[in-house]
């Protein structure tokens, strides 16, 4: 969880993901990461991780790719990964009928999610972004302050899009400001910075 866009909007879609089947299932699909771009000459495409690490990814066999804004009023579509591998903080990823620089160039700025039974379980403390959204968020003293209704990354830190009242918040995800992160029971504990 490490990209900043603050408040910003996503970049603009990809052009064309004709290549794999429209995602019609109401299966769970989590996102983790964004196409940056084609990885060599023979249709491979790079994708940049939300997490910044690839490791979660290495095992799966199909993605979804989403593109157009805003999320939810995209094309999405599904491919079977033929082969992935790490490349620093990114993965590359071998999508069948996906085979040329072309193609791959076609899909920069898509959303790549993976299904939520494809990913590793994670440590205590660590959760995926999909299972803080709908978390409410209350002080230490249990005063609800919002609800999570999204996730963004960010560069030195991720933020916690929180609906409140009578409007949106930002909340830095880092130790000084969320105290606890319960996801089971819904519940996120945090201590706001001044102002917020």
């Amino acid at each position: 969880m490490n990209r900043d866009r603050g408040k910003e909007g996503p970049p603009p879609g990809p052009g064309d993901l004709s290549g794999g089947p429209r995602v019609e299932d109401g299966g769970r699909w989590i996102e983790v990461g964004r196409v940056t771009g084609p990885h060599g000459v023979h249709g491979k495409v790079r994708v940049a991780m939300h997490s910044g690490d690839a490791d979660g990814v290495l095992r799966v066999s199909r993605v979804a790719l989403a593109c157009g804004t805003p999320p939810g009023a995209e094309d999405r579509r599904e491919f079977d990964v033929e082969a992935v591998q790490r490349a620093g903080g990114c993965a590359v990823f071998s999508l069948r009928g996906i085979d040329s620089i072309e193609g791959a160039a076609a899909l920069k700025g898509a959303r790549v999610s993976v299904r939520r039974d494809q990913l590793p379980s994670l440590p205590e403390g660590e959760f995926y972004w999909e299972d803080a959204v709908g978390c409410a968020v209350v002080n230490e003293e249990g005063t609800v302050l919002g609800e999570v209704t999204g996730v963004l990354p960010g560069a030195a830190h991720d933020w916690l899009v929180v609906r409140r009242d009578a409007d949106e918040a930002y909340l830095p995800v880092v130790a000084a400001f969320l105290r606890s992160v319960d996801v089971s029971a819904r519940r996120i504990v945090a201590a706001p910075p001044e102002g917020w």
